[in-house]
């Protein structure tokens, strides 16, 4: 029994992964790179608004390139609700 059970949840992970492999790509902010481009490196603002309206929000480490992280409700700074269509993060 516990064969089937590990199995089919296996099943259900990989059926997952293949269904959502276009928006995981989304999530992790590897699809449309070039249509939603990162800041310039010397960009010092702490938000950033792509050409198609996705909104960011800056992270950057001691020692490490900034990071962009997407604001799912940037109402803070007077845009709309992120879509789906935008990727989850942008690195530079």
């Amino acid at each position: 029994m516990k064969k089937i059970v590990a199995v089919a949840a296996l099943a259900a992970v990989s059926g997952f992964a293949l269904s959502g492999h276009a928006h995981a790509a989304g999530l992790f902010g590897f699809k449309s790179q070039l249509k939603n481009p990162p800041p310039p490196v010397n960009y010092q603002g702490q938000w950033y608004t792509t050409p198609d309206g996705c909104s960011y929000s800056r992270a950057k480490a001691p020692g490490y390139a900034p990071t962009w992280h997407l604001i799912i409700n940037p109402h803070h700074i007077g845009q709309p609700n992120a879509r789906k269509s935008c990727p989850a993060m942008l690195s530079s």
